[in-house]
């Protein structure tokens, strides 16, 4: 695996100290768990945010006595996950997964819910060889690949990469001719198809 298909270290510092967007920090859990290499270099992030947390001036907690707190409800942090379905990764398992549903000839969509995030989240299925259609986009899309492959003008990616595009990317994908590929996805903004064929079909995609 490449370097330039792993998260950035400005990426994985924003991961580990919370300061990422739920859906983006989702493909990226995903990424680290794939991937031992940067899952070293997070616990390295980690190890400094948890220096800066031990080195900061301590701040007093308001205490509310105890007979008159009100009951509260467990956190969602707190409910046990359900089960990671065969193959996925288990920091999918606390998200309600929708089902598989077909956006094109051999490529399919499944949403993933991520409540309050404001990325839209989903993992898509494209079948061996399928080349999509040259696109743009508006906004931010983060990938972690779960399997297969594809490739564009970036390089190629295979299981446990993460691809990171921006609004100055413009790519076309083409997956891998034998295993196909499955990834996860965030995405703010839209996708901008290019060319003629991508202008007819830019009504009939919604991601």
């Amino acid at each position: 695996m490449s370097p330039v298909h792993r998260a950035s270290d400005e990426t994985l510092a924003a991961f580990a100290a919370g300061r990422l967007d739920e859906g983006f920090a989702l493909v990226v859990a995903a990424h680290v768990e794939l991937d031992g290499q940067s899952r070293r270099r997070l616990s390295g992030f980690q190890a400094i945010q948890g220096a800066m947390l031990d080195a900061a001036e301590p701040v007093a907690m308001t205490a509310r006595p105890l007979d008159s707190a009100e009951p509260q409800s467990l956190p969602e942090a707190v409910i046990a996950p359900r089960p990671a379905e065969a193959g996925l990764p288990r920091a999918l398992s606390p998200y309600a997964l929708g089902p598989w549903r077909p956006i094109g000839i051999r490529i399919a969509m499944r949403r993933v819910d991520v409540p309050g995030s404001e990325s839209r989240v989903f993992m898509l299925r494209a079948g061996p060889g399928i080349a999509l259609p040259h696109h743009k986009h508006t906004g931010l899309e983060w990938t972690t690949i779960l399997s297969g492959a594809y490739e564009h003008e970036y390089g190629r990616y295979a299981a446990g990469d993460f691809d990171e595009a921006d609004a100055e990317h413009e790519h076309t994908p083409r997956v891998d001719p034998v295993d196909g590929c499955t990834c996860l996805v965030a995405m703010t903004g839209n996708v901008l198809f290019q060319g003629w064929l991508g202008r007819l079909l830019q009504p009939l995609v919604r991601l």
